[in-house]
C-alpha cells in the first residue's frame, strides 16, 4: 500500500478487494513535504484559486507527525487556519483508516459535502463515508410494516395522529427517492413521533441476519460504505457510543480527529452514562400488553402505574432542590418498576410468533425491554465515579448518569488503542488533563484574519442585566435596531430556546426583513436558506453556537444575548466543582469563555469577512473576569458606542455586491 506521491495525479490507497479496502497491518509514515504539496494541489483546486495559509501548513506537518509517530495531539486552530483541510490532508495519505467526529451536525455535514470532496477530487482513491447512529436512518422493515392505509398505528396499537400520520406518509413516499434514508435529507422538520414510528434504536433493530429488509437496510448499507472507505465522517455521539459498546460500532481504525474538541469531556460523560424517565416504562408496559399473554397483562398495567408513581416522586424531589440522587421514595418505585419489567421481559421470551412481523414485533420489544431492565439496575446502584442527578427534559424529570471524571476511562479504554488528534479554535487548558491526556501539550495555531481592521465586537452601555427589569425588552430593541442597521444578515445565538422565540416574535414584527428561528425547519434547510439570502436573520440556540459555517456577505452581525454560563444547579458541574480548589475559575469560567468563542467565530470565516459582533450582556465590559473572555477572543476592536456599531453596519450594507 503506497502514501501519496506528488507526481500521481491519483494519490494513494491502491490495496482493494471485493470485500473493500484491505488496511495496512503497518502504519506508514506520512512525508510532511508531500503533505503540504498535495495541501497545495488541493488548495490550488478551491474556488479562486484558494490561499495558502501559514497556520493551515504547520497544522498539516502537525497532524502527520502525530499519525506517523503514534503520538497524541492537541491543536488549538484560530478561526480561519483552515483545520478541516489541515486534518483531512494527513487522512488522505494514511495507509490506515482514519475515522472523524464532530460534536455537531452541522460540521459533519460541513464535512461530508464541502470539505472531503474537495480533497477526494484531488486524493482521487480517498473513499470517505458518512455513518450516524441506527436511528438517524429510515428502518425499511418497519416502514414496510406500517404501510401506507388509511389507518396507521404505533406498535402499541395506539392510532397515529392525523398530523403525524400526515408526516409518517410524506416519509413513506421519500422512502421510495431516498438513496440513503438519513433523517436530515428531509426537507421538513418531522415530528419525533412520526420518526419514532418509521426508525428503530440499536436495541429494537433485528438484525441484519434476521432482518427481512436486511440485505436492503439504509444503516447497514452505510455501515458497508464506512468498511469500504479510508475515512469514515461521524459525530462525536456515535464515537462515544462506540466505546461504551465495547467497540462495535464503527469499522477498526487506527486514528481519529476529534474536531470541536472542547466539547469532547461533556459527551463522552454524558454518553458512558445512562439515562432513564418515566416515559420509557410506560413505553415498554405499552408495546409489551399487547404481546404477552392474559395473565401479564396485569403486570404491564403495574408497570404504567408504578412510571406515574415515580414520575410523581421524582417531581417532588425535584421541586425540593434535591437534585442529586435518589429519594428512599424514589428508591423504592425504582425497585418495584425494575422487578416488573424483568417479569414482562420473561413473558416476551416466552411468546410463540405465528410469523415475521410477529417476530420482529417481539424483537422490537424485547430489546429495549433488556436494556430498560439494566439501566433500571445502573439507577439502583450507580457505579463508583458516577453521578446519579435529576435534570428536567421537556415534561418530564430524567434520571441521568454521567461519569464525572471521564480521564481515567478513557486513558484505559481508549488512547492506548488508537492515535488521537483533538481540534478546535477553542481548545480550554484544563482540557488535556480532564480527558486522561496530561503528557499531552496544547499547540496553538493562529487565525490569519484581520480582526483589528474587519471587526468590531460591540457591549452596549448602560445595559441591564438579565435579572434586572426591562432586560428582555432591551434585547428586542437593540436587536431591532442592529438588525435593521444591517439590513438583516444577522446569527442572534440565545442560551435559551423560550427566550429565543419570544425575541424573535417580537423582533420579527418590527422589522421588514426576514426572520428565520431553528426549530422551524431542518437544520439543514434552515442553513441553506439562511446562505442563500442577503437579508435573513436566523435566531438560533446550542448547537448554531458552533458548526456552522457562513462565509461572504450572508452575515455580517452575530449576536449573543448573554454569556454562556452553566445554570448554576447543573448536578454534573456541580460535582466538579467539589472536587476543584477554585471552581468558578476552574469549572464555570473556562465553559463560558469557550463556548462565548465559539460563538463569535461565527462571524469572521474568510480574509474579505467584516462585521460585528454584539454581546448584549455588560459583564463582558465591567466583571472582574472580563480579561480571561478576552483572552480566548479574537483580537477586535471593541466599542460601546451603538452609533459607531450602526455606522459601520450601514457602511457595511451600501459596499455589498449587487449580485448578493
Amino acid at each position: 500500500m503506497k502514501s501519496f506521491d506528488p507526481d500521481d495525479e491519483s494519490p494513494y490507497f491502491e490495496a482493494e478487494s471485493e470485500s473493500g479496502v484491505q488496511l495496512s497491518q503497518d502504519l506508514v509514515d506520512i512525508d510532511v513535504d508531500r503533505a503540504l504539496t498535495l495541501l497545495d494541489r488541493i488548495t490550488a483546486h478551491l474556488p479562486g484559486g484558494g490561499e495558502s495559509r501559514a497556520g493551515q501548513r504547520q497544522m498539516v506537518a502537525a497532524v502527520a507527525r502525530a499519525f506517523s509517530r503514534q503520538e497524541h495531539a492537541i491543536i488549538e486552530a484560530g478561526t480561519g487556519v483552515g483545520k478541516s483541510l489541515a486534518y483531512l490532508v494527513p487522512a488522505a495519505m494514511s495507509a490506515n483508516r482514519v475515522v472523524i467526529a464532530t460534536a455537531t451536525k452541522n460540521l459533519q455535514d460541513q464535512l461530508a459535502s464541502k470539505d472531503a470532496p474537495t480533497v477526494s477530487a484531488v486524493a482521487a482513491r480517498t473513499k470517505v463515508a458518512v455513518l450516524k447512529g441506527k436511528n438517524n436512518y429510515l428502518c425499511r422493515n418497519r416502514a414496510q410494516s406500517t404501510g401506507g392505509g388509511a389507518q396507521l398505528s404505533f406498535d402499541d396499537g395506539t392510532s397515529v395522529p392525523k398530523g403525524v400520520a400526515d408526516q409518517m406518509r410524506r416519509v413513506l413516499r421519500w422512502a421510495d427517492e431516498t438513496t440513503t434514508g438519513d433523517r436530515d435529507e428531509l426537507s421538513f422538520e418531522i415530528d419525533p413521533r412520526a420518526w419514532r414510528g418509521l426508525s428503530v434504536t440499536p436495541q429494537e433493530c433485528l438484525g441484519r441476519a434476521q432482518c427481512p429488509q436486511g440485505h436492503n437496510c439504509f444503516h447497514e448499507l452505510a455501515k458497508d460504505r464506512a468498511a469500504e472507505s479510508t475515512i469514515v465522517i461521524v459525530n462525536t455521539h456515535l464515537y462515544a457510543a462506540h466505546l461504551a459498546s465495547g467497540s462495535m460500532l464503527l469499522p477498526a481504525h487506527d486514528y481519529v480527529v476529534f474536531d470541536e474538541a472542547h466539547e469532547v469531556l461533556d459527551i463522552f460523560a454524558s454518553l458512558l452514562g445512562t439515562s432513564l424517565n418515566a416515559a420509557r416504562l410506560r413505553a415498554f408496559a405499552s408495546v409489551a400488553k399487547p404481546l404477552v399473554g392474559p395473565q401479564f397483562v396485569e403486570a404491564a398495567a403495574d408497570l404504567s402505574a408504578s412510571a406515574d408513581r415515580l414520575a410523581t416522586i421524582l417531581e417532588i424531589q425535584y421541586d425540593a432542590q434535591e437534585h442529586t440522587g435518589l429519594g428512599p421514595d424514589a428508591q423504592r418505585e425504582v425497585d418495584t418498576a425494575s422487578a416488573l419489567v424483568a417479569r414482562l421481559i420473561e413473558a416476551i421470551r416466552s411468546v410463540q410468533t405465528s410469523g415475521s412481523e410477529d417476530e420482529a414485533r417481539k424483537i422490537r420489544t424485547l430489546g429495549p425491554g433488556v436494556h430498560l431492565s439494566n439501566d433500571l439496575a445502573r439507577v439502583a446502584h450507580p457505579a463508583k465515579g458516577e453521578i446519579l442527578y435529576l435534570a428536567r427534559r421537556d415534561k418530564e424529570i430524567d434520571l441521568e448518569i454521567s461519569l464525572v471524571d471521564v480521564g481515567p476511562r478513557l486513558h484505559d479504554e481508549l488512547w492506548g488503542n488508537v492515535t488521537a488528534v483533538l481540534t478546535s479554535a477553542t481548545i480550554p487548558d484544563s482540557l488535556p488533563s480532564q480527558l486522561g491526556l496530561d503528557d499531552v501539550r496544547i499547540e496553538t495555531f493562529a487565525s490569519p484574519f484581520d480582526y483589528a481592521h474587519n471587526s468590531l465586537l460591540y457591549v452596549p452601555a448602560g445595559f441591564p442585566g438579565r435579572n434586572e427589569g426591562g432586560a428582555e425588552q432591551a434585547i428586542i430593541d437593540e436587536l431591532v435596531t442592529l438588525i435593521t442597521a444591517a439590513g438583516g444578515r444577522t446569527l442572534a445565538l440565545f442560551t435559551n430556546r423560550a427566550v429565543m422565540n419570544r425575541v424573535a416574535e417580537a423582533v420579527e414584527e418590527r422589522i421588514d426583513t426576514t426572520v428565520l428561528v431553528q426549530g422551524t425547519l431542518s437544520r439543514q434547510r434552515i442553513i441553506e436558506l439562511f446562505r442563500d439570502s442577503a437579508e435573513a436573520s436566523l435566531f438560533a440556540v446550542t448547537s448554531f453556537w458552533q458548526g456552522i459555517d457562513v462565509p461572504g456577505h450572508s452575515l455580517s452581525l452575530v449576536t449573543i444575548d448573554r454569556l454562556p454560563f452553566s445554570v448554576p444547579n447543573d448536578p454534573l458541574l456541580k460535582a466538579r466543582q467539589e472536587r476543584s480548589t477554585n471552581p468558578f475559575f476552574e469549572v464555570d469560567l473556562p465553559r463560558a469563555t469557550m463556548l462565548l468563542a465559539q460563538g463569535v467565530g461565527r462571524l469572521i470565516r474568510n480574509r474579505s469577512d467584516r462585521g460585528v459582533v454584539a454581546v448584549l450582556d455588560i459583564r463582558l465590559a465591567e466583571a472582574r473576569y472580563k480579561s480571561l473572555l478576552f483572552k480566548k477572543l479574537p483580537p477586535m476592536k471593541r466599542t460601546r458606542d451603538q452609533v459607531e456599531v450602526t455606522t459601520f453596519l450601514h457602511e457595511l450594507r451600501e459596499h455589498t455586491p449587487a449580485d448578493e
